[in-house]
Order: structure tokens, then C-alpha cells, then sequence
């Protein structure tokens, strides 16, 4: 009896001072059995283990070489620099396909009009003027979308000037040999209660000139591609409203270009309902143009500003050229566009030498015409219309 009583309060004493123990009820205790003693292996193993996890936790960290870091910089900066090329180019993506997009759904809500109203409705395209004057182009250049309507008029050479004249209006040009008009156009103003639509800066639409670009230094021979023009000039704040000096030096001549919509909803090449006589001599001008322009000033005839391309007095061909803020130039119509990113072009090829008047000619256009139409080629977005109904798409190249 003395033995198993020493037992069972030589464990209970060890129970209560070694923390490996757990207590238990009196009536748990009262059946242990086991002869274990103070110091037994079982007893003595936990610190040691603790004492061995300290000294792993005490071990110093190896760190990074400077080599390995700067192995790992060199990758994050080639990661940052793939990352801004990709975003950089998604950007720019999805502005031409929110400028595309913005085209197509004027060209649908003109071509609806058209139907409603059994009218002739063409959509243009000019520089946005300021909100100050429409003297003054609005900073940064952007493209407006413009939704106009035929009114039933045309004008050519032989057409009266308002009298008074207050807004200068100028008298279409005529046959120098005959006298006779060689030029008319129909009179088309904005369509009321439809706004128009801007196009994101840096974005330009061009329609086909049906001429040729011939490049030899590439080899290439590509349709000659016209749009809009980029003005270049002097504001005068101190008046009111501003005004507007251009600088013809540095401007980037344009021209403008339409789609026409029939009452029926189709693509016309011209309006049908224009029939006029004219005359063309063999020893004066051999151009004959039947085209339009949207009245912007309300005076009844179309505005050539101060242009004068041969420096022999106002021709047709400065009725087309686009060079002022002003200007109210004829319209060429097209039967497809195209959409692109300006902005992009102008990183491809030298623009400085895009400033100037010079007009060219077909085979010879001008470097601004030759670069764009290069680059409209390979990097627009083409708008086409189906053949029977007029309705606009994006198709391909």
C-alpha cells in the first residue's frame, strides 16, 4: 500500500508542475496506474523542442544579391513598358471606333430622314467653329458631323446677289469664253432640331477623289483620298465677337466631302431632280461641276473666302477648296468613306511639309494627300452602303 500511494503522489506532483500535464477529475486521477516518475524522458522532451524551434526562429535570412535585383528590376521595367505600348494602342483603337461608330449612327438618323420627309438629306463634315465665332475654329480642331436638307434651290453664275449684300455673298463662277454658268450647286442648310455630332480630336473622315497617288519612291499606286483641313491663323480676342486671320502659309488645305440620301433611302452620286444646261468651250475652262454646299451664313450662295489658286480671280476650283474657318466650300459627293486616326498618320510622316495651298493634281497630288491616302489604305475604317437600300456599315478594306 505504501508503494502505490507514493506512486500516485509522486504523479499527482508531477501533474501539477510539469506543463506537459493535463489536470484531470479526481475520479480520473484515481485510476491511474502507470508507474511514472519525475524525469522521465517523456516528461523532458517538450522543452527541448521548444528550445530547437527558438533557435530556427533566431537563424538570420539570406537576402537578395544586388545582381538578382537588378535582374528583377530590368523585368518589371520591360513589363511596364509592354503594358503602356498596350494600353496605348487599346486607347487609341477604341477612339477610331467610337469616331466610326458616331459616323455610321448620323448617317442612319440622316438616311431615316430622308424617308420621313421624302427630301434630299446629305450628311458633311467641317471644322468645328468655336463657341465664341464661327469665325474662329474651336481649339482643339475637331470634326463636326453636319445632317443638312435640300431646300429646292440652285444657284449658278446667272443667280442675282441680295441687294443690300451684307455678307459679301460672291457670284458662282462662269464659262470665261461663253459667259455662261460652268457651275452650279443646290442649296442645302442644316436639318432643324438635329444637332451636330463631334468627332473625337485627332480624327478625320476622307471620301474618294477617283484620282491615282503615284508614289515612285515606294512603288505604289493607291486611290487619292481628300478630308478635312487644319487651320492655321490668328485670334483676335480683344474684339467681339473674336476673329480670325489664317495663315494660308501654314494651313493644311481640305476639302468636303458628302453622302447624299435620296427620298427612298439610297446612296445618290447626284441629285436628280438638278436638271440644267451647261457649257463648256474648248478654249476656256473644260470643268462642268453640278455639286452643293450647306448655306452656313443664311446668304444664299457659297463662300470661297479669300482663296484664289491661280492668281487670276475667283475659278470654280476655289469654290472647292477648303482653307478657311469660313468657308462654305462645294461639296463632293462619295460613295464610301473612310475613318482614321490623324493624329497616328502625323507619327508616320514628315506633316511639315503637309502646309501650303498647293492643289496638286491627279498623279501629282500634294504631300499632305499623297501621305494620308497611303495611310487611309492600310489604317481606317471604312463605311460602305448597301446598293439597294442605303444602309450604312463598317466593311472592310
Amino acid at each position: 500500500m505504501s508503494g502505490v500511494s507514493w506512486t500516485r503522489r509522486s504523479l499527482w506532483s508531477a501533474r501539477r508542475i510539469h506543463p506537459g500535464f493535463h489536470h484531470y477529475p479526481e475520479h480520473r486521477r484515481c485510476r491511474q496506474h502507470l508507474p511514472v516518475r519525475v524525469g522521465s524522458p517523456k516528461l523532458t522532451s517538450m522543452p527541448s523542442a521548444r528550445i530547437s524551434s527558438s533557435e530556427r526562429r533566431l537563424a538570420p535570412a539570406r537576402a537578395f544579391t544586388l545582381l538578382e535585383l537588378l535582374v528583377v528590376m530590368g523585368i518589371m521595367m520591360i513589363l511596364a513598358v509592354l503594358t503602356a505600348i498596350s494600353v496605348g494602342k487599346v486607347t487609341r483603337d477604341a477612339k477610331l471606333a467610337n469616331a466610326t461608330n458616331g459616323v455610321v449612327a448620323s448617317l442612319g438618323s440622316a438616311r431615316a430622314i430622308a424617308i420621313r420627309d421624302n427630301a434630299y438629306v446629305m450628311v458633311t463634315f467641317r471644322v468645328a467653329p468655336s463657341r465664341q465665332s464661327r469665325a474662329v475654329p474651336r481649339e482643339p480642331q475637331v470634326v463636326q458631323i453636319v445632317t443638312a436638307r435640300w431646300t429646292g434651290e440652285v444657284v449658278d453664275s446667272n443667280t442675282p446677289l441680295p441687294n443690300p449684300n451684307p455678307t459679301g455673298a460672291e457670284r458662282m463662277p462662269f464659262n470665261p469664253i461663253t459667259g455662261n454658268p460652268d457651275t452650279s450647286a443646290d442649296r442645302f442648310i442644316p436639318v432643324p432640331g438635329v444637332p451636330t455630332r463631334d468627332l473625337p480630336a485627332g480624327v478625320l473622315v476622307a471620301g474618294p477623289a477617283f484620282g491615282f497617288v503615284i508614289d515612285t519612291s515606294v512603288g505604289q499606286n493607291d486611290r487619292q483620298w481628300r478630308t478635312q483641313p487644319r487651320f492655321a491663323g490668328t485670334v483676335n480676342l480683344a474684339v467681339t465677337p473674336p476673329t480670325y486671320t489664317p495663315d494660308l502659309a501654314r494651313t493644311e488645305l481640305g476639302w468636303a466631302i458628302g453622302i447624299l440620301f435620296g427620298p427612298d433611302g439610297r446612296v445618290l452620286s447626284r441629285n436628280p431632280e438638278q436638271v440644267l444646261e451647261l457649257e463648256t468651250s474648248s478654249g476656256g475652262n473644260q470643268n462642268a461641276f453640278v455639286k452643293a454646299w450647306v448655306d452656313y451664313d443664311g446668304n444664299g450662295f457659297p463662300r470661297r473666302g479669300t482663296t484664289d489658286a491661280y492668281g487670276s480671280g475667283p475659278k470654280n476650283v476655289d469654290f472647292f477648296i477648303y482653307d478657311e474657318p469660313l468657308d462654305e466650300p462645294l461639296v463632293d459627293y462619295v460613295p464610301y468613306l473612310a475613318v482614321f486616326n490623324d493624329a497616328e498618320a502625323r507619327d508616320r510622316f514628315n506633316s511639315s511639309a503637309w502646309k501650303g495651298t498647293a492643289i496638286g493634281s491627279n498623279g501629282s497630288p500634294p504631300p499632305r494627300i499623297r501621305d494620308q491616302s497611303l495611310f487611309i489604305e492600310e489604317q481606317s475604317d471604312r463605311i460602305t452602303f448597301n446598293r439597294y437600300t442605303g444602309v450604312p456599315g463598317i466593311g472592310t478594306k
